[in-house]
């Protein structure tokens, strides 16, 4: 569609919160250079739903019985099929965009070609005097489409940014190639099959991470030294220092940690108090930073999976950076912080972002919510609305170009 379209699509918003509604506003007049503008339902041309509120349906009723010739454009998070509309899929990006607007586009002049030639017919068939005039053929009319299909595209820029980056690639395999048994593997789990991805999540109220959780927070909350005691070995938790004390290497913890626990180890579950008066020799060596310890149990525990309270179709941010000096740097965890930083995306946008597994993605997010750093996204406009890349700069300084490349830019 040429950016330049002199008459705009005008567009009445149903379904979404004066907020959305604003930069929805400012995203057509910004980013789609002014080829729709928002305006009330009676001067509108075309209505745009977000499909995943609440009275979406009766939303949609009322405005094919108010305007039935009138397009519609459905916005969600789920794949959607529905005859005489047009699917968006969140969040909105520019090329779905304008691909959208130009398939309306086209139906339109397809339509009132169809309806000139008929009239034209009909005044042919009228003029008596006039020789038989051979039959016009009426152009084809498009199809509605209603699902955007975009796999192909997503996959030929995949190749592209991947030849583009050979040396980069290589070095991710590598990385990944080492943290294969660091992180353990799920048999039982596709990953590259959507449906069994959405539902690769854990409990970690069922593994030992839940209860070390627990456990931080009431040392915290209390200001005491507190040890916690399982079926394993017993876990002394140091809250002013912020530090655990474990008797175990990272290959026995990684071992407990990823076991889920049955009934007969919850019950064997205690948090006592610790008398710090006592002496007690412990090796100086098995201290941990609290976060760091955390941060490798939900690592041993997601292996690839998500927690179960988080919401992967909705958008995830980080509200500070993780210490990387003192934690486990998961496969392009570095990549993925830099993008959860600069706005709120969702999951799975992420991995396609940046062209990794989403168990990676999933695994750091994991980690990240353990030690308290990831927030969950309330904001409507957040799903609606993609946030767009940001062009590099033509002139970068050095220390500019060395960031980017550490990043893997």
């Amino acid at each position: 569609m040429n950016k330049a379209t002199k008459t705009p699509f005008r567009i009445a918003l149903h379904g979404m919160d004066s907020r959305t509604c604003k930069t929805m506003e400012m995203y057509l007049k910004g980013p789609c250079r002014g080829v729709a503008v928002v305006v009330d339902e009676v001067d509108a041309n075309i209505d745009m739903i977000d499909a995943d509120h609440p009275k979406a349906r009766d939303i949609l009723d009322a405005r094919k019985a108010a305007a039935p010739n009138r397009p519609i454009i459905l916005l969600s998070l789920q794949n959607l099929q529905l005859d005489n509309t047009y699917f968006i899929k969140k969040p909105v990006n520019v090329e779905q965009m304008l691909a959208v607007l130009d398939k309306i586009k086209a139906v339109a002049q397809a339509r009132k070609a169809d309806a000139d030639t008929t009239k034209m017919s009909q005044v042919l068939s009228k003029t008596s005097d006039v020789p038989e005039q051979p039959k016009v053929e009426s152009p084809k009319k498009m199809a509605m489409e209603v699902y955007v299909n975009k796999s192909k595209a997503t996959k030929a820029a995949a190749s592209s940014a991947q030849h583009k980056a050979g040396k980069h690639q290589s070095a991710m395999q590598l990385n990944e190639g080492g943290f294969t048994a660091f992180l353990g593997n799920l048999s039982n789990i596709d990953f590259d099959d959507e449906a069994q991805l959405l539902t690769a999540c854990y409990d970690p109220r069922q593994y030992f991470l839940g209860y070390v959780m627990s456990a931080y927070k009431t040392a915290n909350l209390q200001s005491r030294v507190l040890q916690l005691c399982s079926i394993w070995k017993p876990l002394t938790i140091f809250p002013e220092n912020q530090e655990v004390w474990v008797d175990a290497d990272d290959k026995q913890t990684r071992a407990f940690a990823g076991m889920p626990l049955g009934k007969g180890s919850v019950s064997n579950m205690m948090l006592t108090a610790v008398d710090i008066a006592t002496t007690v020799q412990r090796a100086e060596d098995k201290f941990q930073d609290m976060n760091a310890f955390v941060w490798k149990l939900a690592i041993w525990t997601s292996k690839g999976r998500f927690p179960i309270g988080l919401d992967i179709q909705r958008p995830v941010f980080l509200d500070r950076w993780p210490n990387f000096t003192r934690l486990v740097i998961t496969p392009d965890a570095l990549r993925i912080a830099a993008l959860l930083i600069q706005a709120p995306r969702i999951p799975l946008e992420v991995a396609s972002l940046l062209h990794v597994k989403p168990q990676y993605v999933f695994v750091f997010i994991s980690a990240c919510q353990a030690i308290g750093i990831l927030k969950q996204s309330e904001r409507q406009v957040d799903t609606v609305i993609a946030v767009e890349q940001t062009k590099k700069p033509k002139n970068e300084g050095l220390l500019s170009k060395i960031l980017n490349k550490l990043r893997g830019a």
